[in-house]
């Protein structure tokens, strides 16, 4: 059975209403509200940091490593909310006059690229991490181990990957005119 507005297949996991995808995109709304309050927790601390540094001669204590730690963190994510929502900028010069159903190809395509280099880099993220952990490298001036960072970017790399399969599998169901 088609939806009429989207033109996609129900009934599979690929749907929009079915639960695993409903579930998928749930949650990675939920990923990207943590890392909007990561941001902002981390722009509170740098304007404590910069007032204390100004003002009282005393900013907060390895700032610049928790600012650089908790932007990549929050970078990943968004990736996958901002995919899920097909909000990537995207330069339609060569592809704006296609006709749709080689469109629909093309961005069946993309979405295939995009799950195996957004599984390539959760995969780097884990032996990375990994590598990390094993040496017990923390930042230099907290002491904060590297490894936790890795972890939590892999899991946003993971749920890019997912969500690029499941925006893969929708784009094989569209139904172009």
């Amino acid at each position: 059975m088609a939806d009429e507005q989207s033109g996609i297949v129900s009934g599979g996991p690929e749907s929009p209403g079915h639960p695993v995808g409903a579930w998928l995109e749930r949650l990675a709304r939920g990923v990207a509200l943590a890392g909007g309050l990561l941001l902002v927790g981390v722009t509170g601390m740098t304007l404590v940091s910069v007032l204390g540094r100004y003002l009282f001669n005393a900013p907060v204590p390895g700032d610049y490593e928790l600012t650089e730690l908790a932007c990549g963190i929050a970078v990943f994510a968004f990736f996958p909310y901002c995919h899920s929502r097909n909000a990537n900028i995207v330069v339609e010069f060569f592809t704006g006059r296609m006709h749709p159903r080689r469109r629909a190809v093309l961005d069946a395509a993309h979405q295939l690229v995009f799950a195996a280099v957004a599984g390539l880099i959760a995969w780097r993220l884990c032996i990375g991490g990994m590598h990390k952990l094993a040496d017990g490298e923390t930042t230099v001036f907290l002491g904060i181990p590297i490894h936790w960072a890795y972890f939590s970017a892999l899991l946003g790399a993971l749920l890019l990957a997912a969500i690029c399969g499941l925006a893969f599998f929708r784009r094989l169901k569209t139904r172009e005119p």
